[in-house]
């Protein structure tokens, strides 16, 4: 098999668990750091994630590629933002994505129906969440539950929980 794959064909025709780590990681690079990341379809990318094993999408959050798969997801947040069940009101998010000692943190301002993704955490938000990679992509992807991830401990909120609990009904969330 080639080093890499087509990354929309991931999921449609080529199982992600065919591939070696290493060969997901080198195909996710290819198609978000060598290519455009609005190529990747997310709903084929949420099939992804579905089908790899959780040890795939912990190399792939380990990897050099994490980033890229990041700002990818933040970077078309906005887009999948439906404003359903938001209020006027200015709403700022934490979003922690802790491995180890690694920790990305982005921040998303929901306010007048738009949804502002930034790098970093600089306003006092309504609710953090923090989570381990892998069950990142699976939230963001729709193939993990946030309220079990909550009870089971693999996802941590501070700040006012009802909310976080309503942020699921706030986007569109692409499924497999």
């Amino acid at each position: 098999m080639a080093d890499t794959v087509d990354v929309n064909e991931l999921g449609r025709s080529v199982d992600p668990q065919s591939l070696s780590d290493e060969q997901l990681v080198a195909t996710l690079g290819t198609a978000l750091r060598d290519g455009d990341p609005n190529d990747v379809d997310p709903s084929l990318f949420a099939r992804l994630v579905k089908t790899a094993s959780k040890q795939q999408l912990a190399t792939v959050m380990s990897s050099d590629v994490r980033r890229p798969v990041l700002e990818a997801i933040f970077g078309r947040m906005s887009e999948f933002y439906s404003s359903k069940g938001a209020s006027g009101n200015r709403q700022v998010v934490h979003w922690h994505i802790k491995d180890g000692g690694r920790v990305d943190s982005f921040q998303t301002v929901l306010h007048d129906g738009t949804c502002t993704v930034t790098e970093g955490t600089d306003e006092e938000p309504r609710t953090a969440l923090t989570m381990p990679g892998t069950e990142f992509l699976k939230v963001v992807t729709n193939n993990a539950n946030p309220v079990t991830l909550f009870m089971t401990r693999k996802l941590k909120v501070t700040g006012d929980v009802g909310f976080a609990t309503a942020l699921q009904k706030m986007f569109t969330i692409p499924s497999a």
